[in-house]
């Protein structure tokens, strides 16, 4: 679920009760800020049969954009708990780490590879694909090589399965 509203420069998360990320999606939208509520598609089993539902991939947080009047808008709504802080001010997600969620929701982007060029813990940026410009440490599992995209504001880690061949291992600082 996304919108695209005129708002700030900048995206910026709050925490939401449980299982109300939806609502509250719908919700910023229906009051004009800008919002984004990454959803996956799980198949769950009822009693009687399979079910395909939307879920969130991140539960409990929504992202929101809003202009300086809307900031405190934001936290009017229903179910809407507090803004995630980070280092004494509101969190910022870069405008990269929300398209590679939308890229992660939209397409699926995942593929199994192997390659030899980089080890776990070395710290990699993908150089082409949807995740362009992300870095993130690899991990090797089996066969496959994941990178984790680690957004340090919300101290989440998201594990992306993706083709070694698009990631260039980064120098130490």
């Amino acid at each position: 679920m996304k919108t695209k509203i005129q708002s700030s420069d900048c995206w910026k998360v709050v925490y939401v009760a449980p299982r109300s990320e939806k609502k509250v999606g719908n919700t910023l939208t229906l009051r004009g800020i800008e919002n984004f509520v990454p959803i996956k598609r799980e198949k769950r089993k009822w009693s009687d049969r399979w079910k395909w539902v939307e879920m969130p991939l991140i539960s409990g947080y929504v992202f929101v954009k809003p202009d300086a009047q809307q900031r405190d808008r934001v936290l009017q709504v229903k179910s809407v708990l507090n803004y995630v802080r980070y280092n004494q001010a509101d969190a910022r997600v870069q405008d990269a780490e929300i398209k590679a969620l939308k890229s992660i929701q939209e397409k699926g982007y995942y593929v199994e590879i192997a390659s030899e060029n980089l080890k776990s813990g070395d710290r990699a940026r993908i150089a082409y694909g949807p995740f362009k410009g992300l870095t993130g440490n690899v991990i090797k599992q089996h066969s496959e090589t994941m990178i984790t995209l680690i957004m340090d504001c919300i101290d989440i880690a998201l594990r992306i399965k993706v083709p070694a061949e698009v990631l260039i291992k980064e120098k130490p600082q």
